[in-house]
């Protein structure tokens, strides 16, 4: 019976630059652009922020970094207009400052 070794032997014949590139490419494919924002999307967004503000909702925020979208659930607890952050309490009571311009509906 061959004993083949599979994927093992081609470990060796890949230079670590050839390793990190293909790493690179595999990451760069799950990025994604910024959603450009309309003006009566901006104005829903700040809405709906007023409205959870007031009534100390749970909110969803969706945040575009780094080519990625990711969730933060949780509380507005104040918004700098002069900073255009938003300080947003967590369900585990940490805070975050958001920019305006991570928001993405």
């Amino acid at each position: 019976m061959l004993k083949d070794r599979g994927t093992k032997k081609w470990v060796a014949m890949m230079l670590p630059e050839h390793v990190a590139g293909v790493k690179e490419v595999i990451e760069n494919q799950n990025k994604v652009k910024q959603p450009i924002q309309e003006e009566v999307k901006l104005n829903d967004i700040d809405i709906l922020i007023h409205e959870g503000m007031v009534y100390n909702q749970l909110l969803k925020y969706s945040l575009y970094q780094d080519g990625y979208l990711n969730i933060l659930l949780g509380r507005t607890v104040y918004i700098y207009y002069l900073n255009n952050q938003l300080r947003i309490q967590d369900e585990k009571d940490n805070i975050h400052y958001v920019s305006f311009r991570k928001l993405v509906m």
